[in-house]
């Protein structure tokens, strides 16, 4: 597959989808509960592996919660975006039809774009399985990413959901810095 925006390219958008790295068990309110030191590593290993893939995001809609905040400010030491929102639509609780259909909005103002979202559980699952219905929502570990592509003439295509237990073995020598991963 063609990345978005080259000139051959069959591939219109592509969304990815990320729930934010390891959160603080609590705090004073829900979107109140910060980053913990290994969620901080997570988010940090996921962006190391993400960003020779995507180096610059079209636009970052990231949910008002701090967490997923903190999880946007980890990420973009290694990747940058033309756009950064804060999106209501995006809290753990919040309606993932209506999330999706603001995706596709977004998409159609940058149709040859890369768009990334950082949410929670359990809406990431739900906006996978709305955007691309022939799949039941998958559950995503913390710091968890998914690749949803849009081709010419096609419906969404879920591409692959990848987490830090994943990439932690492929990339130890790169990632031993990273304190609380082990």
């Amino acid at each position: 597959m063609k990345k978005a925006g080259s000139p051959d390219s069959e591939v219109e958008m592509n969304i990815f989808i990320m729930r934010h790295g390891q959160a603080a068990a609590q705090a004073s309110t829900d979107a109140l509960r910060p980053l913990t030191e290994q969620g901080r590593d997570e988010v940090c290993l996921m962006a190391q592996w993400l960003a020779p893939q995507v180096p610059k995001f079209d636009r970052v809609l990231v949910s008002p919660y701090l967490r997923t905040s903190q999880t946007w400010q980890q990420l973009s030491k290694y990747v940058s975006a033309s756009q950064v929102e804060t999106c209501d639509e995006l809290t753990p609780d919040a309606d993932a039809d209506i999330a999706a259909s603001l995706l596709l909005a977004y998409g159609d103002l940058h149709p040859e774009g890369n768009l990334l979202v950082v949410s929670h559980m359990p809406i990431v699952g739900f906006l996978v399985e709305s955007l691309c219905p022939a799949t039941m929502a998958p559950i995503f570990v913390t710091s968890g990413i998914a690749k949803v592509s849009f081709g010419t003439g096609q419906g969404a295509v879920f591409d692959w959901l990848e987490g830090p237990h994943n990439i932690q073995p492929h990339y130890q020598h790169r990632f031993q810095a990273l304190r609380s991963l082990g």
